[in-house]
């Protein structure tokens, strides 16, 4: 299964941004609830790239309706280390490619199976609530 979320690609980073004219990693997700799911996803402040330890552990602990999943599918959330704490976080457009926003760049569809970014995979989660 493939997700054109195409889109996406090229909005520019900006720090605590949730809009076509600029997100965050935990942005560009917020925007892709919003547009395609009709989900609104929490938006806290202090929500930065990287992502912060309290949005990750919220993840993480089920508090924001999001369950850790083996078998990713597309609109999962795939949250990744950096320094050895989750920090990051993209969408699953097909089996092995995400798209996310990193500092620095625009918006891009990446593998998230090459070596750097499978040794930091953390775990995939898929939104229920």
């Amino acid at each position: 299964m493939s997700l054109d979320l195409s889109e996406y690609v090229g909005i520019p980073y900006r720090a605590e941004g949730r809009d076509r004219a600029g997100c965050d990693c935990w942005g560009l997700g917020v925007l892709v609830y919003r547009e395609r799911l009709g989900i609104e996803l929490p938006s806290h402040t202090g929500y930065i790239d990287p992502l912060s330890d309290a949005a990750a552990a919220m993840i993480e602990a089920g508090k924001s309706d999001w369950q850790q999943v083996t078998e990713p599918v597309p609109y999962d959330a795939v949250l990744i280390r950096v320094d050895g704490q989750p920090h990051h976080i993209g969408l699953v457009v097909r089996p092995g490619w995400m798209l996310h926003s990193t500092a620095g760049r625009d918006s891009c569809i990446e593998n998230y199976l090459r070596p750097y970014w499978r040794a930091r995979i953390e775990g995939f989660y898929r939104h229920v609530g």
